[in-house]
């Protein structure tokens, strides 16, 4: 019998690679399918070139409406982008199967019939296939980031014991004066000490002050997006125009507790990454999600530079209101660092709650 600790790190490995295992599993699927239906199509007196074609076409979108269903979620707004790239490359993956059986010394069709050769050499160009679609086709699927302090206080090293690898991001949140009173010192070593356990991770500042332009060039070095609030005592365009000379993007920060009607069309021409924060107040961790934060994410949704936008989601997520984020990205925080099992909590965040 399978020990609960054997089976737990068993669950934790499907989990880590569960995109490959469902692509392979649905891959299989679909080309089972499209041979059926080839099949069906030829014993109807079609002839052999249009049953393939169709054939292909419609086991390639059981193949895509399967995968976004099952193991990529993509948002709906992005659905036609992904399913134009998934059509391309698998057009392209066809193209290199029939390169191979026609153009090279491996003639399959004459050492086995249609069925055979088309599963043989599907899988030889499977690993190709499947990274060209992670990298365009559902490179929108949603992505989990953890939220650590840069103060003195934070222990990176116990945290990276807690969550490993798990988090797709790192989101480091640095609090000043100017939005809390009590915020603790600023300790710029701790983005070394993330870059050291996090190499390949993508690190997202989040800056909580009025004044955060002598906050960007401290941490622009070690940044991907810098988020700034809407709400500073600097000029907008000037922070902006930082930017122009950094290697990071910039990021705007709105609160679900402000209203937004009539500036949304005139940020979002501005700014690509949008975070909404989703709690009462910003510089304390542990707090209640707020409601409203919904209405603004439909809103956003709603805009018609949606698709270029990448919106975020920071404060208050638990396993419950994740089922009805439309956004690409989830912050987290206490939820994650506080649970009994952070690394079995980061699962149920990115698979939507579905984790058990």
């Amino acid at each position: 019998m399978i020990s609960s600790y054997l089976l737990k790190e068993l669950t934790f490995i499907y989990y880590k690679f569960r995109h490959v295992i469902i692509y392979t599993i649905i891959g299989f699927f679909s080309i089972i399918c499209e041979l059926i239906i080839r099949n069906l199509f030829i014993s109807i007196s079609l002839s052999e070139v249009p049953s393939t074609l169709m054939s292909i076409v419609i086991g390639v979108l059981i193949a895509f409406f399967l995968n976004i269903k099952f193991n990529f979620f993509i948002k709906k707004n992005l659905l036609a982008k992904a399913l134009l790239y998934y059509f391309l490359i698998s057009l392209f993956s066809i193209s290199i199967q029939f390169f191979i059986n026609n153009f090279t010394n491996f003639k399959f069709n004459i050492l086995f019939n249609y069925e055979i050769e088309r599963l043989i050499i599907s899988g030889i160009v499977f690993i190709f296939a499947y990274l060209l679609h992670r990298k365009f086709s559902f490179k929108n699927s949603a992505k989990l980031g953890v939220a650590i302090y840069a103060s003195k206080d934070e222990d990176v090293h116990n945290i990276f014991q807690k969550i490993g690898v798990y988090p797709d991001f790192i989101h480091v949140d640095i609090v000043d004066e100017s939005f809390v009173k009590e915020a603790k010192p600023i300790n710029y070593e701790k983005y070394n000490l993330i870059k050291y356990y996090w190499k390949n991770k993508e690190i997202h500042t989040h800056l909580m002050s009025k004044n955060p332009i002598k906050l960007i060039k401290s941490v622009s070095e070690f940044s991907d997006i810098i988020f700034i609030h809407k709400e500073i005592d600097e000029n907008l365009e000037e922070v902006l125009k930082l930017f122009e000379n950094l290697d990071c993007k910039p990021g705007i920060v709105l609160h679900a507790i402000n209203r937004y009607d009539n500036e949304l069309e005139e940020i979002t021409s501005k700014f690509n990454n949008i975070m909404i924060l989703s709690i009462p107040k910003a510089g304390y961790s542990g707090q209640r999600f707020v409601e409203s934060s919904f209405d603004l994410i439909n809103k956003i949704n709603e805009i018609q530079k949606r698709k270029t936008i990448n919106l975020f989601v920071d404060g208050g997520i638990n396993k419950q209101n994740i089922k009805n984020m439309n956004v690409e990205n989830i912050i987290s925080g206490s939820d994650v660092l506080n649970n009994k099992d952070p690394r079995e909590q980061i699962m149920r965040l990115k698979t939507f709650g579905r984790y058990i």
